[in-house]
Formats: C-alpha cells, sequence, structure tokens
C-alpha cells in the first residue's frame, strides 16, 4: 500500500498560511456574521443608491396605501372631512354620529387610522436615514444627502400629523431594532421644532421642481410644508419668507384660463379653469399646469395605481327614481354614468354650511368655484324609458324621491367635479348597453376618481403666507395674498377688515375643499370643535363633540404596553 507524503516545502507554507489565517480571523463577530446572498433581507437591502432609492419609493406607496387609497368611513382620507364643518358621515346610519365615542383611547379610529400608519412611516424612514451611514453603503455623498432628505420629508410630515392630532407624542429618530417599553411623550412644540430641522435639510438637497416627476419630493413642495411648520411655531418672519420662495419661482404660477384635456372637447359639460385643474391629465407641468406642487398617482392601470376612493362623497344619482306620468317610477338614470359623477356612494355628504352658507358669506355670486360646473346642483334626467327624459329634475319640478332620509342624504345632494373624472372614466368600465350614452357598469370600480389628485398647490402657499401675515399684524398683505387666490375664481376682492383666522378658513374651504386633509389645519389651530360646533351640528353638535376631542387620545393599547414608563392620557380621556 502506498502512503502519500507531503512534499518538503509544504508544511512550513500550511503553517505560514494557518497563522495567517488565525491571526486575521480574530473579530468572531464578523466571522459567524451571516448575509444572505440570494434573497433580500435587512443585511444586504440597504447598500446601492439603487436599493435606497427603493426604498424611498416604498415610503410614497406606504403614505398612499395609509392615508388615500381606503374606502371605509373610519379611515383616512374620509376622516380628513368628516369630523369637521366640511362633511358628515352618513351610510345608512344617519347623521349625528357620536363622533366623541368613536375617538376613545380604546377605539380603533386613534390607533389604526393615524397612529400606526404614521409610525410605520416614520421607522421606516428611520431606517433609512440610519443605514445610510453604515460602512456597507456604496452611496456618494451627493445620493446620500438626496435619500437622507427624501427620508426626512416623510419622517417631518407624520411628525405634523400626529402633533396636529394628539398633541406631544414620542420622538423617534433612530431605527427601533429591538423591544422598547418605556417611550414617554414629547410636548407639542418639540415635535414641530424636530419636523422643522427635518425640512431645513430637505430643503437643501432636494431636486428642483422641474427636474423630478411631480409625484416625487421636490424643493418646492418641502419649502411649502416648512412654511406651515414656520406658522405653527408663529415663525412668522421665516414662513413669509419661505413661503415666498415657492410663491416667487420662475417655475410656478397660477394657472388663470382654460387648459388642459377638456378645452377642445368637453362632451357638452362646459367647464371654467377651476374645473379645468381637476380634469384627468392636468396636473402636470406638460398640461400648462404650473399650479400643482406635488401630485399623488391614481392613474388607471399604471404601476401601483389605485383608484382614489373619493367617489364615496359622491351621491347616488343613479338610485333617484323620478314619476312617470302613469305614477309609476322609474330610474332618471338606468345605470351608473360617466357624465353623471360615474358611480357614486353617498356615504359622506358635505354639510349645508359648505353647500350653502360658506357661499351666501361670500359676498359674491360669480365665484366659479360654485359654479353650476364644480358644484352641479341639479340633474337632467336621462333614461329613455321615462316621461321625463331630458327634463331637469329642479328646474322643471319633476316629482322624485327625495323625502326619505336615504334619498335627501345619500342619493340626491350636490354633487362635488373636482372629486370625479366625469366625463373621463376609463372605458373599461363602460357598459356593454349604451342606450344611454355614458352608461357604466354597476360594479365597484366606477366608484373611484382614478386620477391623479393634488397634494400641494400654490393656491394654498397663498393662503398659507396670508396667514402668517395674520400672524403677524400685516393685514394688508395677508389680503393682497387671499385677494390673488379669490381674482382667479373672478370673486369679489375682500378688504383688510374682513381678514382673521377664520375668514382665511373659509377661503381655505372655498379653494380646497376635499383636497387637503382639513381637520389636520383645524386642529393645529384648535378650531376644529369651535367651527364644526358652530357651522355644523351633524359633524360637531354638542350630542357628538366634547372640547376634549380638539386633541385626539393617546391610544390605550400604546399605554398598556409601555410598561417601563409613564405615556400620559390627553385630558378628558
Amino acid at each position: 500500500m502506498k502512503i502519500k507524503t507531503f512534499s518538503k516545502g509544504f508544511f512550513p507554507s500550511f503553517i505560514l498560511i494557518f497563522s495567517l489565517g488565525i491571526l486575521s480571523s480574530c473579530d468572531e463577530s464578523k466571522f459567524l456574521e451571516e448575509v444572505p446572498l440570494d434573497f433580500y433581507a435587512p443585511e444586504n437591502s440597504y447598500i446601492t443608491y439603487k436599493n435606497f432609492e427603493g426604498s424611498v419609493s416604498s415610503l410614497h406607496n406606504e403614505y398612499r396605501a395609509a392615508f388615500f387609497a381606503h374606502e371605509s368611513n373610519s379611515v383616512f382620507p374620509h376622516l380628513a372631512y368628516s369630523f369637521t364643518e366640511l362633511a358628515y358621515l352618513n351610510g345608512t346610519i344617519g347623521p349625528n354620529w357620536n363622533l366623541s365615542a368613536m375617538i376613545l383611547p380604546h377605539a380603533s379610529i386613534p390607533l389604526n387610522a393615524l397612529w400606526k400608519p404614521a409610525y410605520k412611516i416614520i421607522y421606516d424612514a428611520n431606517a433609512i436615514i440610519g443605514r445610510s451611514e453604515a460602512d456597507i453603503c456604496t452611496m456618494t455623498n451627493d445620493e446620500k444627502n438626496l435619500i437622507t432628505a427624501e427620508a426626512r420629508f416623510f419622517r417631518a410630515l407624520m411628525y405634523k400629523y400626529l402633533a396636529n392630532m394628539y398633541g406631544g407624542i414620542p420622538i423617534i429618530l433612530e431605527e427601533v431594532s429591538e423591544p422598547k417599553r418605556d417611550f414617554v411623550r414629547n410636548t407639542r412644540e418639540e415635535v414641530y421644532k424636530q419636523c422643522i430641522e427635518d425640512l431645513e435639510f430637505a430643503v437643501q438637497y432636494l431636486p428642483n421642481i422641474d427636474e423630478v416627476e411631480l409625484s416625487k419630493i421636490n424643493q418646492l413642495m418641502a419649502n411649502h410644508l416648512l412654511a406651515e411648520l414656520y406658522i405653527t411655531m408663529e415663525r412668522w418672519g421665516d414662513a413669509i419668507k419661505t413661503a415666498s420662495i415657492v410663491i416667487d419661482s420662475p417655475k410656478t404660477e397660477l394657472v388663470t384660463e382654460r387648459f388642459g384635456s377638456m378645452l377642445n372637447n368637453d362632451k357638452g359639460l362646459g367647464g371654467d379653469v377651476y374645473w379645468d385643474l381637476f380634469r384627468k391629465g392636468n396636473d402636470s407641468r406638460k398640461s400648462g399646469n404650473n399650479e400643482a406642487l406635488w401630485v399623488m398617482p391614481f392613474e388607471y392601470n399604471v404601476v401601483g395605481g389605485k383608484g382614489d376612493p373619493h367617489g364615496r362623497f359622491i351621491p347616488r344619482l343613479w338610485q333617484i327614481k323620478v314619476a312617470n306620468n302613469d305614477g309609476k317610477n322609474i330610474a332618471a338614470i338606468p345605470w351608473p354614468n360617466d357624465f353623471y359623477y360615474n358611480r357614486g356612494y353617498g356615504q359622506c355628504t358635505p354639510t349645508p354650511y359648505f353647500l350653502q352658507t360658506l357661499w351666501q358669506k361670500n359676498g359674491t355670486n360669480n365665484d366659479i368655484r360654485n359654479s353650476e360646473y364644480n358644484i352641479q346642483r341639479d340633474f337632467k334626467v336621462a333614461n329613455p324609458a321615462s316621461d321625463q327624459d331630458g327634463k331637469w329634475l329642479i328646474k322643471d319640478k319633476l316629482k322624485f324621491s327625495n323625502q326619505s332620509f336615504i334619498d335627501t342624504v345619500r342619493n340626491f345632494y350636490p354633487a362635488i367635479a373636482k372629486l370625479t373624472t366625469i366625463g373621463q372614466c376609463p372605458k373599461e368600465f363602460y357598459n356593454p348597453d349604451q342606450t344611454v350614452q355614458g352608461s357604466l357598469l354597476l360594479t365597484t370600480e366606477p366608484s373611484s376618481s382614478y386620477k391623479n389628485r393634488y397634494m400641494y398647490r400654490l393656491a394654498e402657499t397663498y393662503l398659507l403666507r396670508a396667514e402668517a401675515y395674520l400672524g403677524m399684524g400685516n393685514l394688508a398683505n395677508a389680503t393682497s395674498d387671499i385677494n390673488v387666490v379669490r381674482r382667479r375664481s373672478h370673486a369679489s376682492e375682500i378688504t383688510a377688515s374682513d381678514v382673521d383666522i377664520d375668514y382665511i378658513l373659509d377661503e381655505r374651504l372655498r379653494e380646497l375643499h376635499f383636497e387637503e386633509f382639513y381637520i389636520f389645519t383645524t386642529n393645529r389651530l384648535n378650531k376644529t370643535i369651535e367651527r364644526a360646533s358652530k357651522l355644523a351640528p351633524y359633524s360637531g353638535g354638542p350630542s357628538t363633540y366634547k372640547a376634549h376631542n380638539n386633541l385626539w387620545p393617546i391610544p390605550y393599547s400604546e399605554i398598556e404596553k409601555n410598561t417601563e414608563a409613564i405615556l400620559e392620557q390627553n385630558p378628558g380621556y
């Protein structure tokens, strides 16, 4: 039997290699560290710029999914309007919901509608920010600053939402990697200061508005949000300066002339410049719109697209019954219809204050934001089976079903044009039976708008700067900014004696209704209960709202889990 032996030079070489291996492998933690190679995990997901860019895209998706894509009445976007003087919840239950009972510490809304989704986005933003500093990260300094700026924008936005609604809350600035049960509340002011710090960093490194798509975070929209935070902290001069960066930019201007996708083919619907702002495809700079600062994509059949559920605020016009000459009741329109605001659900109804009083207080009948194109109050029968085909329900004094609660609160009330793609519904949802032109399938899909929605518009920046001028005591400039917005809408100009914070809130309702998250504005001003109770009893009457509801409660489950420190509850809960 042959025995294999080592050559003369092998053994010393083996000893040398073995010794070097021992010396170079003294870091046992590195030796034992497992890095996945064939699937994504936290250890290998934050390395390249492309990795981080994907993570920032996830923040956009989380934000859209959490705050804009829900159809339930008890989450956003519905909660942004229906706890205020703008609108009230109805469904089949009726008005006068006991809203104070819906926002108790153990209820679902305070925890699931805002607290959990906001902190989830904050957690992910913190992970992006922290891991961008890791040794394994290969980004350049410029790439790192851009990614961090985008993440800090989202972190600031979420902390603003939380502070507006809960007051002081825990500030978390690092990724939480192990169980933690000793959270304490920072003050509301401390939270706002952190928002400002994040945004001041963001505006230094974000791209210009014309360098990225409007769905991406840009410098001007970050300045818009920063101006609001300065107002919150009563830093009036900083707010004015920052809002002016947006207003005075050569890249922005209010749209004052008709434009866009339905300018030359309005399909018989008519329209005006305010109506044009909200037509499908008119949110882009290519359409001639330099007013949009930040737009959220919701178009049909695009990657990540999902219909905006604002059809829930549109009446169920397809349920209206009209009396025939023989006394039988026939549908005013036989199906949901592309020219009748698609498939309304009527689950959240504008208040009488918004539909009537707000415009009566306006001092003008010429305001196009209240035109027949933008708030339609009468509808024409479109059904060949009806003897009333072609007649108007109100103008022609037809007998139609408007007596029961369901009739008047879900089926028939003015329709808000900005909420839908009237005349622009995706053709996939058309009913094969086009006896009545524009008939849609009786499915849930046509209840969504399938058009992009504005997050920030320049008109709001003017109203923010007006608020800052009011805070500074400069009523002349506050009046001037408000009048810029009103002139575009052909509304009569106001004088300095008209201007106070309630007037600005009224003007926000006229310009930004069902667009901005209005309750965040009224809450930061401590005005939610005051205005809802006074102006809209369905939303905020004494049976529904209590004084302490200006702040939402800290969710009880969060207090209960926080066993190593006291997470204090808001007064009144």
